[in-house]
């Protein structure tokens, strides 16, 4: 009988073992689900390793390896890596656009959206703001980033607005709700705690002269001499143009300028009625087509050699690292200048042409 039950024994050992999971202990999992210019499940996996250096669990059905953190961008403290990576990735189901965003030179923003959203967020590429209302005409406030978006924590918030951060102007609106198609992740120990935020990503976000009062028209300047500055002003940019190679186009009278406008907000909705020219002149730079967002272009400076205008131009693109947002982007930028020109030229910083 003893000998019977020996390999019995052994048996119900292996078998107990192999079904034993060697997953963290207090173990938490919180997901950031991002939609419209990112579409991406980013979730981190919050626990402490016991009995040595890996464990693993089940995740979506997917067993995976859990070892200590790994240095990235979107690493957060007290998190484990997953396979490898700081986090879990998946991609997200497509939705309705919850939102339109429109940027105001005076520094408040006319917002459009069909309900849905608890708050939302802007960025101009280097800092961050948070609307006042979700729609109409509203103001804005500094912030330091996605702080209290949704279920984020405080050092989540921090990674995702920093790596959202250098694509160029860009609205984040918090969804009240995770949309259905995207489940919660079945998990394998069960979690102590598991959050869900949902942000949809809005890249592009135009730029456009509010409203002012017309002014009678000053008499036409005379013609720069040779070399000369010239006063200009950055009339609106945007990132979602119909121009899909490296274009300068020069307007100089209304229907030029008209002409201008359709280009720039081809591929948009709620374009702005162009302004007339005046004594100026309107001069867009459109970068052409770019795979990812992050990419931008600003014009720093304007001179004038008889005839003939030249631009400064200096192009953004989107650092290493950075969470860029997934959709072929057009960069572009209207500036008006003082005077009437035909000839116009733009170039880098170095005076090679602009590409």
């Amino acid at each position: 009988m003893k000998k019977s039950l020996l390999p019995v024994l052994l048996l119900s050992a292996g078998l107990f073992s192999a079904c034993t999971m060697t997953g963290p202990s207090n173990l938490r999992v919180h997901e950031a689900l991002l939609y419209g210019g990112s579409q991406e499940r980013i979730v981190w996996v919050y626990g402490s390793l016991t009995g040595g250096p890996a464990g693993s669990l089940k995740l979506g059905g997917q067993t995976v390896d859990l070892r200590a953190q790994v240095e990235d961008v979107v690493a957060v403290p007290g998190t484990l890596s997953v396979d490898g990576k700081a986090t879990f990735r998946q991609p997200t189901s497509s939705i309705a656009v919850p939102l339109n965003v429109t940027r105001l030179s005076n520094g408040s923003f006319e917002v459009v959206t069909p309900g849905g959203l608890s708050a939302v967020y802007y960025t101009d590429g280097q800092t961050w703001s948070k609307l006042s209302g979700l729609s109409g005409t509203v103001g804005a406030s500094a912030v330091s980033g996605l702080q209290s978006a949704g279920q984020l924590t405080a050092e989540e918030a921090g990674v995702l607005s920093r790596a959202l951060l250098g694509q160029g102007p860009l609205a984040v609106g918090v969804l009240v709700a995770v949309p259905a198609a995207d489940a919660a992740l079945a998990v394998e120990p069960k979690t102590s705690e598991y959050r869900r935020t949902a942000l949809y990503v809005l890249p592009g976000v135009a730029t456009v002269a509010a409203q002012l009062p017309q002014l009678p028209r000053p008499t036409p300047p005379a013609p720069q001499p040779t070399g000369a500055r010239v006063n200009f002003t950055e009339v609106v940019s945007g990132s979602q143009s119909g121009v899909t190679e490296p274009t300068v186009t020069v307007a100089a009278t209304s229907a030029a300028a008209v002409s201008l406008y359709g280009q720039a907000y081809a591929r948009q909705t709620g374009a702005p009625a162009a302004p007339d020219p005046g004594t100026g002149t309107l001069v867009g730079v459109f970068l052409g087509q770019r795979s990812t967002g992050g990419y931008g272009v600003t014009v720093t400076s304007a001179t004038a050699s008889g005839d003939t205008l030249t631009l400064v131009a200096q192009v953004r693109a989107p650092g290493p690292g950075s969470i860029t947002t997934q959709a072929i982007t057009s960069p572009w930028t209207i500036v008006r200048v003082d005077g009437k020109y035909q000839n116009v030229r733009v170039v880098d910083g170095s005076g090679q042409p602009l590409r």
